[in-house]
């Protein structure tokens, strides 16, 4: 049986959305939480919080030789689409220098596994529902940074047979997103007694809950003994359903006793926005046995209640 007790996380980007769920499910479990954050200030809980810049690489390199991590959870990032087209060489900087500087540390370290952040987003345009096996056909600035990490992860699983998994998430939602992304923008404008408003109507994604998300990081960090190298490094994560924006829009403000009619505010401020994305799961329920537990309605009434409880 795997346990967490006492083991050594480093968890880069702890402070943002998913890092901070993830450092506090890992610390559930007794780890020992060591958090990097950059910019937003670290909430006041138990762990040790390490202010720095992964794109740094006397910071990361310092940060590896003072610790000793069993396992590293690489999620530190620029996240955001939108600020990524607008100024693309800070999200390269931080995106793709900052994945080679932590798997470098990692490998002059004795690591037992190493978890990246990548995306659904990666694959671009592409057949549906995405698999493992597809080229990535990133376009825009976002993408095209984490497709570079992703590529150099593997390279650095096939060629130095480091301990790296990459997680492939489709959309992330739940309690405590503030970033403006579909979900959250549209509770808030809702409770703000505004209009809802989305890029396009029909643009369809999968959208994974917080919590699965958690359980997708920690399931691969604890299999990854499962993973060859050569093969296996990639897995998709996400709920296996897909929607447009128009129907999660509508499931929102029926959650919130809102009526429709089409009152939506169709904005289409983004430059070629991929029509629709969603990926098999099929592969980390064989290997992994991961499943996801939440369906988009629990999670919405989930979402929703924690917004307006805490905004």
């Amino acid at each position: 049986m795997f346990s967490w007790k006492d083991k050594k996380i480093l968890i880069t980007g702890a402070t943002g959305f998913i890092g901070g769920a993830l450092a506090n499910e890992l610390g559930e479990k007794d780890a020992h939480i060591f958090a990097t954050y950059n910019k937003k200030l670290p909430p006041k809980n138990n762990y040790t919080y390490i202010k720095g810049d992964v794109s740094s690489v006397e910071f990361v390199f310092a940060l590896f030789q003072k610790h000793s991590f069993d396992y590293c959870f690489h999620l530190a990032a620029q996240p955001l689409v939108d600020i990524a087209e607008k100024n693309p060489l800070p999200t390269f900087k931080s995106n793709i220098e900052g994945t080679w500087n932590v798997l470098e540390a990692s490998r002059k370290s004795k690591i037992k596994g190493i978890i990246v952040a990548s995306t659904s987003h990666v694959y671009g345009e592409n057949d549906l529902p995405f698999i493992e096996d597809f080229f990535p056909k990133p376009t825009r600035p976002y993408e095209t940074s984490k497709a570079c990490a992703d590529m150099i992860a593997q390279t650095y699983a096939n060629y130095y047979r480091l301990p790296v998994a990459i997680a492939r998430c489709s959309n992330i939602y739940g309690p405590g997103d503030t970033n403006k992304r579909l979900i959250p923008r549209t509770v808030l404008r809702i409770l703000n007694g505004k209009n809802p408003e989305i890029y396009q109507s029909q643009t369809t994604r999968d959208y994974m809950y917080i919590a699965d998300a958690v359980s997708a990081y920690i399931t691969l960090a604890e299999k990854i003994n499962l993973i060859d190298p050569a093969r296996n490094v990639v897995f998709n994560f996400g709920t296996g359903n897909h929607y447009t924006n128009a129907a999660v829009v509508k499931k929102i403000l029926d959650q919130m006793g809102k009526p429709y009619k089409n009152s939506y505010i169709v904005n289409t401020g983004r430059n070629q926005e991929i029509n629709k994305q969603y990926v098999s799961i099929q592969k980390a329920k064989k290997i992994l046995n991961w499943f996801p537990s939440v369906s988009l309605e629990k999670g919405l009434e989930l979402t929703v209640k924690w917004y307006e409880n805490h905004l």
